[in-house]
């Protein structure tokens, strides 16, 4: 029914359009494209910045995107590695840039933060069908320019969802290996009066995983509505979905080192939960939706002034239902003690406590809920002068977020046990007052130089927190006294992050230089992690209480340099353009806040700050076109990755020399473009990624081995056929040499596994 709904809703819309005069789709082109609508905290331009950047735009995207999330589509640029949980390229996806994960980076949709202001992850899954919408994606490697959202550490993404100016009406379907399906519709209104755009989409993508009890459902909807003046554009963009997944968030652990866990075909889709005391139950699964509000005004009051506004609002809400009888041998806690309720909670909330027992209570399955509402205002000013151009601009957010837990159901419960009792609840939030200045100087007619001054003022919350009980037994473990406890607190914080670079550019090439010096916080649950019973992470006063002016965990600090130059360096009769990039980097960490290995029960690691550490690498790419129907894109990145100081572990078992978790010292990129003929396209992809460790003594058990993957895909685009604007047909075939590799690796969360040779061929037709 949600299927005919999605096309019967199109059906009406798309001929509700057909009667609207059709104007140039040249001139609309060149005022959607020409001056994008979209405000943009992320001003980086390739050959112009003085910074390492890739851009693909649609040309690009288009031919090899059918179910991939975004971090799949950029796994070939410089330094990239990406994983998934269920082994394919759909659900939740991750991707780290020079070994620093996502939740290290700044990553943005129109200009606009994505990085969670708690726990500063992306959860792509909560965005589903994004890389259908997508237009352009750059990538910016290093200490970024993006101004809003959290620092940058390891690079800087922004996802452009570009307006289509074409007026169409399309539908696709596809099927693939493991039950994997997408249906989706689309509108494009094309120009109305001259003025007015509208793009909308509806998807729904399922796929029932590789991995064992690893399915995906992704229901999604993409609205874009535009207008445009001569001096002022108005952009309003809706998306999101309801999206429900099966829960893998741990991988497969072997017992020794590349043991059948990994290799073996059946073994390695082994989801954790099979390897516990129960069956795996329907009822464990996620169930999340996000919607996200966006509205993009630039104005032209001159020829040399812009003023840009984005103003946001992403409410997010939802729970995963899970087993819960691991508790005595993860926490140390009774189940009883864990799940609050001992005769002492009881008598506080109204029913009949359970006494205090190391055995479980039998099958607990628990619920965790979480909802978080974020708004944010980005303004921006631009003014051209006689040397470049000056930018300012201020980024206000407010984030506030709710979290309980719930026991569902267990073989030993209260009978009297309310049913809306949550054993924890606290509410957390986090203010961002943060503004910058930018120049960008034309020196001279080939030197250039951009000199930027970001500040960042944040402010954590922690606060409401449900009361829990503190026995004799816990307080013996925790050194605290016997009796109720309840903890609110403030971590304000404040950033200068200063940054300075040039450029040089000779006639078909250019050099350039920066550096950057960047903080960035801890996450919340670094602070205090209030629902897997630890204690505050603060120093402690002489009474046995927290100083709360004072947390153990710092913020991170990083001196940035880079040096890079791009060149094209051939043209002949053979080779329409041949062009070469080298950048170097060199990335100095105080504080670097490090992997230890461990997790919570959620998959969250726990982390420590590294007193110093330092990275250090040189990347290369080169790109080749052939004729006009060949090109050809290679990338190698060597880095040395090392902890060089780490006073959390004492000299019997220092760290100092060890590599950090999940950094490879190697890693390639390939991407082969073919169009043959029209309308037809071929792309291959291959990626190389060397060894590194999932564990901070770098053991050989939780190394992961080096592999190679090739992806391949085609797409071949017939014009005015059987009464239609256009027949198209897709297939995308990953994992080519059929390898049995894991893509990633962290000790108590164990080895991610990709999966075999798999296929997904889909059909679209253009109305």
């Amino acid at each position: 029914m949600r299927r005919l709904f999605f096309l019967s809703l199109f059906l009406i819309l798309g001929f509700s359009t057909t009667s609207i005069a059709q104007t140039s789709v040249d001139s609309v082109h060149r005022k959607v494209i020409g001056k994008p609508v979209i405000v943009t905290g992320f001003p980086a331009t390739e050959g112009k910045t003085p910074a390492p950047i890739d851009r693909y735009d649609r040309s690009t995207l288009d031919p090899r995107t059918t179910i991939q999330d975004v971090p799949q589509l950029i796994a070939t640029n410089p330094s990239a590695t990406v994983y998934s949980y269920n082994g394919t390229e759909t659900g939740y996806s991750f991707v780290s840039i020079r070994g620093f994960d996502q939740r290290r980076l700044s990553i943005l949709v129109n200009g606009i933060p994505q990085n969670d202001p708690e726990d500063h992850n992306v959860y792509w899954i909560d965005m589903p069908d994004l890389s259908a919408s997508t237009g352009t994606l750059t990538v910016e490697r290093g200490a970024g320019a993006a101004f809003y959202g959290p620092p940058a550490i390891g690079g800087s993404i922004n996802v452009e969802t570009t307006p289509n100016a074409i007026r169409q009406i399309s539908f696709s379907g596809g099927y693939g290996s493991y039950n994997t399906q997408k249906y989706s519709a689309t509108l494009n209104s094309g120009i109305i009066d001259d003025k007015y755009l509208i793009t909308a989409r509806l998807s729904q993508l399922s796929t029932d995983g590789y991995r064992n009890f690893s399915f995906v459902n992704l229901n999604s909807y993409y609205i874009s509505a535009s207008r445009f003046d001569s001096l002022f554009s108005l952009q309003a963009n809706f998306y999101g979905g309801p999206i429900s997944d099966g829960l893998n968030y741990y991988g497969v652990f072997p017992t020794v080192p590349n043991g059948p866990e990994l290799t073996d075909p059946v073994l390695r889709k082994v989801n954790l939960s099979e390897q516990l005391t129960y069956q795996r139950r329907p009822e464990e699964r996620e169930d999340f939706f996000q919607p996200h509000y966006e509205l993009l005004a630039t104005w032209n009051p001159s020829s040399s002034i812009k003023v840009s506004n984005a103003i946001f609002y992403i409410h997010g809400s939802g729970q995963f239902d899970f087993d819960g009888t691991w508790v005595k041998p993860f926490t140390g806690y009774s189940h009883t003690e864990y799940y609050c309720l001992t005769p002492q909670y009881g008598a506080r909330y109204g029913f009949t406590g359970l006494p205090i027992s190391d055995s479980t209570l039998g099958n607990e399955l628990v619920r965790a809920y979480v909802a978080g509402d974020q708004i944010g205002w980005l303004p921006r000013v631009e003014v051209e002068h006689e040397n470049g151009t000056f930018t300012a601009g201020a980024e206000l957010r407010r984030y506030r977020s709710t979290h309980w837990g719930k026991l569902l159901s267990a073989a030993q419960m209260p009978v009297d046990l309310p049913g809306d009792y949550h054993f924890y609840e606290y509410n957390g939030g986090k203010d961002v007052i943060a503004g910058y200045l930018s120049d960008a100087l034309s020196l001279s007619t080939p030197l250039s130089a951009l000199a930027s001054l970001q500040v960042v003022s944040d402010r954590y919350l922690f606060y409401n927190q449900k009361p829990f009980y503190v026995d004799s037994g816990m307080s013996t473990a925790t050194g605290t006294s016997v009796g109720w406890k309840s903890y609110d607190f403030t971590v304000p914080l404040l950033f200068v992050n200063p940054r300075l670079g040039v450029n040089y550019a000779f006639e078909k090439a250019s050099i350039f230089a920066s550096v950057a010096y960047t903080s960035r916080e801890p996450v919340l649950t670094d602070y205090y992690n209030p629902d897997f019973l630890h204690e505050p992470n603060f120093a402690r006063t002489a009474d046995g209480g927290y100083d709360f002016s004072n947390p153990n965990i710092k913020p991170e600090h990083l001196l940035d340099l880079e040096l890079g130059a791009r060149s094209s360096i051939l043209q002949n009769a053979a080779i329409n353009d041949l062009s070469l990039s080298v950048n170097g980097y060199y990335m100095g960490f105080r504080d670097e806040i490090i992997k230890t290995g461990r997790t919570d029960h959620y998959g969250s690691s726990i982390v420590a700050n590294a007193d110093k550490s330092l990275h250090y690498g040189l990347e290369t790419s080169i790109d080749a076109r052939f004729a006009d129907w060949i090109s050809l894109a290679l990338t190698f990145t060597a880095s040395h990755n090392e902890i060089t100081q780490f006073s959390k572990y004492s000299d019997t078992i220092s760290v100092n020399g060890k590599v950090p978790i999940g950094f490879p010292s190697t890693t390639g990129g390939l991407m082969l473009m073919l169009a043959p003929a029209a309308g037809f396209n071929i792309a291959i992809t291959g990626r190389y990624v060397g060894a590194f460790y999932g564990d901070i003594f770098n053991s050989d058990l939780y190394k992961n081995a080096a592999y190679v993957l090739f992806n391949g895909s085609a797409s071949y685009k017939l014009a005015k056929v059987l009464g239609l604007s256009y027949l198209q047909f897709k297939i995308t075939a990953n994992n080519l040499t059929n390898v049995l590799y894991t893509s990633y690796v962290e000790k108590d969360l164990g080895f991610f596994v990709g999966a075999p040779f798999n296929l997904f061929g889909q059909i679209e037709i253009g109305l």
